[in-house]
């Protein structure tokens, strides 16, 4: 290597340098004006209201569809007072017994070998 290319590249090394340093001050104070944190925040409710956009025009474009999930959704959590009416308004019991299954209550003493513990408090 010549000395003029050792200088040329110098010459250029300094130059990627200063460009660099010039780089680095500008993000510093880009992130002196608006910490990452800030950063952060601003970003998810940027996407939030995007995806708040989009949602709602595929809602306004799909109204049927949207409209029978929320109907299904309703009907499904409140299935329990709905069958409850509709047994009303059929006329069947809800006595709260079971029809379906016939059984006694068992009568039966607690095992010969069962002893009940008592531990001394204090």
């Amino acid at each position: 290597m010549t000395e003029t290319d050792v200088i040329e590249a110098r010459r250029l090394r300094n130059a990627a340098r200063t460009v660099f340093d010039t780089q680095r001050e500008m993000v510093r104070a880009d992130l002196d004006a608006a910490g990452v944190g800030k950063r952060i925040a601003t970003r998810l409710v940027d996407d939030g209201k995007v995806i708040a956009e989009e949602a709602a025009d595929a809602a306004n474009t799909h109204r049927t569809v949207v409209t029978l999930g929320a109907l299904g959704l309703t009907g499904w959590f409140l299935r329990g007072p709905i069958l409850a009416f509709v047994d009303h308004i059929v006329g069947r019991d809800d006595t709260g017994e079971d029809d379906d299954y016939d059984y006694e209550p068992a009568d039966y003493e607690p095992a010969d070998y069962y002893v009940e513990r008592r531990y001394p408090v204090g």
